[in-house]
């Protein structure tokens, strides 16, 4: 019976690819974990970074929450150590680091929030204003966004859990969110699947 069920799960799985292949899929994914999850559980990042590339994804971003401060440099070792080859960009609260080149840009925003993003935007704003080199009525969206560490925008966000994810807010206002009943650990290339056919059967309006 074990058998039957993988054989029928798998002839499903199959349909479902052919049925997102068939249509629009996200250019960037961003997914929400903590810092705890996603070192325990790296080989599913790694697996969600070769579904991307699969389905010609141009870029994904991680944005995680920090628990262990201390341990954050150590964290962004790994990662320029383990991701090597790849385009890489790993912001902080402190600093921004971009690296390497490839098909797939992989971003990491580690504890990071975007009430702070966007203050830290404001606060770059305000010094052109005090300085006499911009004036108040100038300030507008696109020079905000010009300030923002992050410049792109994600089409799709997938969320394990139910928390609302505090990252890229301003980045994100349009974007779509998909919520899953599962941990980080426990994604299966079939819930992938699911994620991209829902943002599939959604209808973007862009705030109009």
């Amino acid at each position: 019976m074990p058998e039957l069920f993988k054989f029928i799960r798998k002839i499903y799985e199959k349909r479902l690819e052919n049925e997102v292949r068939s249509g629009n899929v996200p250019e960037h994914i961003m997914v929400v974990t903590d810092q705890h999850d996603f070192v325990e559980n790296t080989s599913s990042f790694y697996r969600l970074i070769k579904w991307c590339k699969k389905f010609k994804i141009k870029e994904l971003t991680i944005c995680m929450h920090i628990y262990e401060k201390e341990n954050i440099n150590q964290l962004i070792s790994e990662l320029c150590s383990s991701l090597k080859g790849h385009s890489l960009k790993i912001i902080t609260k402190e600093r921004t680091i971009e690296s390497g080149n490839g098909n797939l840009k992989l971003n990491f925003i580690l504890g990071y929030g975007g009430k702070a993003e966007i203050t830290d935007a404001v606060k770059e704003i305000a010094k052109f204003v005090v300085n006499g080199k911009m004036s108040p009525d100038e300030i507008g969206e696109n020079e905000i966004e010009k300030h923002l560490r992050m410049k792109s925008t994600p089409d799709l966000i997938i969320r394990a859990g139910e928390e609302i994810p505090d990252f890229l807010i301003w980045q994100s206002i349009y974007s779509e969110l998909y919520f899953l009943d599962i941990k980080w650990c426990a994604l299966r290339y079939i819930d992938f699947l699911r994620c991209l056919r829902g943002y599939q059967k959604r209808e973007r309006r862009f705030g109009k």
